[in-house]
Order: structure tokens, then C-alpha cells, then sequence
């Protein structure tokens, strides 16, 4: 287990019952993106096998400013067998003090301390270090309040009963073969 402190964390998904099938339909994450300014910091995740890329004001230019370092931290919702993650389940979220907070209430920029396990893999014949996202205490938390839906403005609505002539490669064609 390894633990790094003051992450600035953002796009935290870490709803218990809802992990992100965003990137792996079949075996859906809880995950975060930690972002720092600070080269030390940067050089620590680097240190702790995190890989960190830097994200410049012209993705382009390989000269442009950097305006920060980010790095991405997940952990599966099911082993590899198809399993849930029993014992372990979802990510951890604590305050300063160890007590649970709610995970979806953690809004962009709130300060965190992020605990993961560190472990070895292989890839396509290549060995390497990676870390899966366990715990977070939360140092300063931005609490993330969802923006209510914009509504639609009443409109009228017209209505179009097509004759029984049906539109050219519609089902009904099929069938008249």
C-alpha cells in the first residue's frame, strides 16, 4: 500500500452502486484524476509507478506551457474471473478524522489523501508496476452539487399521419417480394 497526500482530485466517480462503464462496459471502474503544478509532486506519482502526462495550453505544441500534470487512478468492480471485489468492494472515502462521506458529494478541485495498492502485471510480455485505486481522505472537500436540468419552454406540437403509401426500403417493401 502506498498513500500520497494533497491530490487535487477531479471527475471523481466513485458512486458505490454505480461504477463508470465508460471505458470497460464489461467490468465498470470507480475512478479518479488527480492534477497537480507542483514538479515535486509530479516527480512523487512518478516515484509511486503513476502515469503522469502533462497537459499544455497548445496539446500541439510539445513547447507550449504546461498548465498541469494529471494522472488517472481506478479500481475494477469485478476480478478477473467476473467475481465482485469482495472483500475489497468500492473505494473508501473518509474525512480528516476517518469518518465516511459520501462519495458522489466530491467536487472538482477538493484536496485529498489517496491510499492504493501497488502490484505487478504483465502485458504483452512486459513487466511493469500499476496502482489500484483504495481509499480517499478527504482534506478539503468541494462539495459537488448537480446543476438542475435545464427544462424545455412549452411548444406546440404537430402531428403527421402518413398515408398507407410507405416510405421506399421501409419493412413493408420486404414483404411485398
Amino acid at each position: 500500500m502506498a498513500i500520497f497526500k494533497n491530490c487535487e482530485v477531479w471527475f471523481a466517480k466513485l458512486d458505490p452502486k454505480r461504477p463508470s462503464k465508460k471505458l470497460t462496459p464489461k467490468n465498470p471502474t470507480w475512478e479518479i484524476q488527480l492534477r497537480t503544478t507542483d514538479k515535486n509532486q509530479k516527480k512523487e506519482w512518478e516515484a509511486g509507478y503513476m502515469n503522469v502526462k502533462a497537459v499544455r495550453e497548445d496539446p500541439t505544441d510539445e513547447e507550449s506551457k504546461i498548465l498541469y500534470y494529471r494522472t488517472n487512478l481506478k479500481k475494477k468492480s469485478l476480478k478477473k474471473e467476473g467475481d465482485e471485489m469482495v472483500p475489497t468492494g468500492p473505494v473508501d472515502v473518509v474525512d480528516g478524522k476517518q469518518n465516511p462521506i459520501d462519495p458522489t458529494t466530491i467536487g472538482n478541485g477538493s484536496i485529498v489523501n489517496i491510499r492504493t495498492f501497488q502490484h505487478e502485471y504483465t502485458f504483452e510480455g512486459k513487466k511493469g508496476m500499476t496502482n489500484t485505486l483504495m481509499g480517499i481522505q478527504v482534506i478539503k472537500h468541494i462539495v459537488y452539487v448537480a446543476k438542475p436540468m435545464e427544462e424545455f419552454d412549452d411548444a406546440e406540437t404537430e402531428t403527421i399521419i402518413p398515408e398507407d403509401e410507405p416510405a421506399e426500403g421501409s419493412a413493408r417493401d420486404a414483404d411485398e417480394f
